[in-house]
């Protein structure tokens, strides 16, 4: 594939890093939420063994992980693309915007996009399963007698809803990117009329 860059590849790519900022903002500020009430939970339900410090534990390093896919490697991988960029202009590297070539590009990258997020939804799959796992022998190990992994298995299975709804679900539902498509089409058509 060629250094060109058009503005419309521009935009997908700042899309893209807007996209992921947003959500690790919104998984910094579920952290904020969730973590005081699994505090309470457990300071309520069972006071004398905090369990807690193992669910703050398995949050942060999630955060972490989070943090440093946006704002390491992703943030590297934008810097590369804008160096690309700036390298092409230079040149004066131009691209057609009807060309097959650059249709085909437009499917790639749309394809890689989608794919990147279903790769995402499993690794968040495969982490809640393990931490799962954690939580649950910790559980069993060290309070028996109150089974609090029911709650964190909870919030888990609304977590890993919510994210394959995002993936998934909304093509599941008709709410899908084609569906998007449709409606921006029948939207232009309106305001041309």
């Amino acid at each position: 594939m060629e250094t060109s860059f058009t503005n419309h590849q521009i935009n997908l790519k700042v899309m893209q890093r807007i996209k992921d900022l947003k959500g690790f903002y919104t998984h910094a500020i579920a952290t904020l939420i969730i973590l005081p009430f699994l505090i309470f939970i457990n300071l309520e339900l069972v006071p004398q063994f905090h369990w807690f410090w193992y669910a703050i534990l398995a949050w942060f390093i999630g955060l972490t992980i989070h943090f440093v896919n946006v704002f390491i490697i992703s943030k590297n991988s934008f810097k590369r693309d804008w160096q690309l960029r700036k390298t092409a202009k230079l040149i004066g590297d131009n691209i057609n915007l009807e060309s097959e070539k650059y249709i085909q590009e437009q499917y790639f990258l749309k394809a890689k996009k989608q794919t990147k997020e279903i790769k995402g939804f499993y690794i968040h799959l495969f982490v809640n399963m393990f931490s799962l796992a954690i939580i649950i022998w910790v559980n069993l190990k060290f309070v028996s007698n109150f089974h609090f992994f029911w709650f964190v298995l909870l919030g888990m299975f609304i977590a890993m809803f919510f994210h394959w709804l995002g993936v998934f679900g909304f093509d599941f539902l008709g709410l899908g990117k084609k569906w998007e498509q449709r409606k921006i089409k029948e939207l232009i058509k309106n305001y041309k009329a």
